[in-house]
């Protein structure tokens, strides 16, 4: 045999533990199109075999200073062997109150479903009203630009979001971008009229999405109604799917009070919910968009205490912020009634807005937002790596050795990291396997026996968390 001076073992880990995004958010409202959509053209089908033989359906856009409009009513027309060409007349024009400066068709490919329309061609102009298509199905571009009810666009820029949500929702992800750290992905979803928050907070549920925002939507004695109120559903939405959606989709909502209401009061019931986040704020701007905007900006275990929020509010007074937060000692930690508040800051130089506090809607429960992203944080990671120990490691002592170190894998870089102090790993089946198995008692036979079967392995993990400090009490002495 041939000596070998080197030896290589090659080994291939190509396991890649799934990634979950700490600061995505998905913001729903209703937008405010242009113009309102035109009207349908006519269609006929016309000689020719450049299209396929089928059913065609078109649909105009109007293309104003201020944007695209939605698609107007559609118009169907079945081609035949040998009329395989379509002439539209009557394509609509913009009024002068519009400002129309060109139009838009759109058609689907053939037999293609109402709705799925893709760009046929651009008139540069508001005079013409014919064209012949003789445009193949490959040849379409996108469809109409506009936010289609309940269908979720991923922005990452806000001047997209304006061009195709103006209005409300728009304007509310555009305020998430502009925070600094701010977001890296915001997701769109309108709603239907009415509004129909119902079918829009529920397209929400199966996203990549950390935080969820209502665009320009108080908490009143309306929107907090149960069961329809949307603030009562957001808070219904995001403690439903964090407890019972997949994995990942743990989730906090973020809501604004009415401007300058100071009374916390108006957290009760459901809406008390350590997965929602409440903003008091003087501001004509949507303070929820902008806040929710400022925690995706931030890691899981970072305060939100005192991060600057890009947005206009005028300034609370002391005893309106005694009114929303309660009342402290000197000794006394923070007092906390589940609602934060904008403020600008005395001691920080300059002028600017901050946020007062870094509570959840459950003064009880988690107090703090900190609290809650960390867990859901580490949550996520232990179940992506221990996902390849399912089906390959076995109940046994080595098993659970390895299981532990594929534990310690995910929590001791956290602790050199300094977002958690330290932990602590049981595996109550391990200590009996440890053990010499003839000092085992029946019990303890019965119980290694019954996870062996069962095919379950119960595992504790103690976390020590030390949040950042939110008050300083200082006794100065002089001698």
């Amino acid at each position: 045999m041939t000596v070998r001076y080197i030896r290589v073992n090659p080994v291939a880990d190509l396991f890649a533990p799934a990634v979950r995004a700490f600061g995505n958010i998905a913001i729903v409202g209703q937008i405010t199109p242009p113009a309102a959509a035109p009207g349908a053209p006519t269609a006929a089908a016309a000689a020719g075999t450049a299209l396929q033989i089928g059913t065609y359906r078109y649909a105009v856009t109007l293309v104003t200073s201020n944007g695209e409009t939605e698609a107007g009513a559609e118009v169907t027309v079945a081609s035949t062997a040998g009329n395989q060409a379509v002439n539209l007349t009557a394509i609509p024009m913009g009024s002068t109150a519009t400002n129309t400066v060109a139009r838009r068709l759109y058609r689907t490919v053939v037999n293609g479903p109402a709705g799925s329309e893709g760009l046929l061609t651009t008139i540069d102009d508001n005079t013409t009203t014919t064209f012949n298509d003789v445009t193949p199905d490959t040849k379409l571009g996108e469809g109409p630009p506009l936010a289609r009810a309940n269908t979720p666009i991923a922005f990452t820029d806000l001047a997209d979001a304006r061009r195709r949500a103006p209005g409300e929702l728009g304007e509310a992800i555009a305020l998430a971008f502009a925070q600094s750290p701010g977001p890296t992905l915001v997701y769109g979803v309108r709603t239907a009229a009415g509004p129909d928050w119902t079918a829009a907070i529920s397209a929400v549920a199966p996203l990549d999405a950390q935080l969820v925002v209502l665009a320009n939507t108080p908490l009143d004695a309306t929107s907090g109604a149960s069961p329809s109120g949307p603030i009562f559903q957001l808070a219904n939405h995001v403690s439903t799917v964090s407890n019972t959606g997949g994995d990942g989709k743990e989730r906090m909502g973020v809501a604004m009070l009415t401007k300058g209401a100071t009374n916390p009061g108006t957290v009760t019931g459901a809406l008390a919910n350590e997965r929602m986040v409440y903003i008091a704020h003087k501001s004509d701007q949507d303070a929820a968009a902008a806040v929710a905007g400022v925690i995706a900006g931030y890691e899981p275990h970072i305060s939100i205490l005192l991060k600057p929020v890009n947005v206009t509010s005028d300034d609370f007074t002391p005893t309106e912020i005694a009114a929303i937060n309660g009342t402290e000692t000197f000794t006394s930690g923070p007092a906390g009634n589940g609602v934060n508040w904008l403020i600008d800051p005395s001691l920080i130089p300059g002028h600017g807005v901050y946020m007062g506090e870094g509570y959840t809607g459950n003064p009880g429960g988690k107090k703090y937002i900190d609290i809650v992203r960390t867990i859901d944080d580490v949550s996520f990671r232990l179940k992506a790596q221990l996902i390849k120990t399912i089906g390959a490691v076995r109940i046994s002592r080595s098993g659970l050795r390895a299981l532990e170190g594929q534990m310690e894998a995910v929590l001791q870089p956290l602790v050199q990291n300094e977002v958690i102090e330290g932990f602590e790993i049981t595996i109550p089946l391990k200590v009996l396997l440890d053990k010499d198995p003839n000092t085992l008692i029946p019990a303890e036979l019965n119980q290694i026996n019954n996870a062996q079967s069962q095919r379950v392995v119960e595992v504790l993990i103690a976390v020590d968390y030390a949040g950042a400090i939110h008050r300083l009490s200082i006794t100065l002495k002089f001698v």
